[in-house]
């Protein structure tokens, strides 16, 4: 499938259940997303990028333990949740904005941490958007993922990825730990 196309899937179901994610267990309150703030250990004054924020849980775990936070997804309907959960919060330290994980719109070195919870299984191009988080994060900067791995093994790994597109047509290809490790080494 081409990639445009995996990404209008992403707009379409999301956009559909925006609604439905600014209550999931998993997405508003996952064990994932103490531990993600945890290990970034953030000291106050940083400024954190959150990639395919959907309804802005994870900026909005951060927003507390930062300067400002700024959340960018794919599909609109989903920053309006983020927008109005925000509102609903009284959290002011947070900026949604829309646009894409693999080409992103700010200067190299712009944020001190990049993140991005439960979601690269979505991305076309996974490898270009680690890439991006990489060009946009300071030197000394961290980028935190926490998403979804599968075995080495290529006939499991294949197996779990047909059955994931099965359930969710959106989903595109979860990794093996080792080709996480080489994303990050490119």
């Amino acid at each position: 499938m081409a990639e445009v196309d995996k990404k209008a899937q992403v707009q379409e179901f999301f956009g559909a259940n925006a609604s439905a994610y600014t209550t999931s267990t998993v997405h508003a309150s996952g064990p994932s997303l103490e531990r993600l703030v945890s290990e970034v250990a953030p000291k106050g004054h940083e400024l954190v990028l959150d990639i395919a924020t959907g309804t802005g849980h994870n900026a909005l775990s951060f927003a507390p333990h930062v300067h400002q936070v700024v959340g960018l997804d794919l599909t609109a309907p989903m920053l309006a949740e983020a927008c109005h959960l925000a509102s609903t919060r009284a959290i002011t330290n947070v900026r949604f904005f829309q646009g894409d994980s693999e080409h992103l719109p700010f200067r190299n070195g712009s944020f001190d941490v990049v993140t991005c919870r439960v979601a690269p299984h979505h991305f076309p191009d996974v490898a270009s958007a680690i890439r991006e988080m990489a060009r946009v994060c300071r030197p000394g900067g961290c980028v935190a993922i926490v998403d979804n791995v599968t075995p080495e093994d290529q006939e499991a790994c294949a197996y779990i990825n047909a059955w994931e597109i099965l359930r969710d047509p959106s989903h595109h290809w979860a990794y093996p730990l080792s080709e996480w490790h080489q994303f990050f080494a490119q």
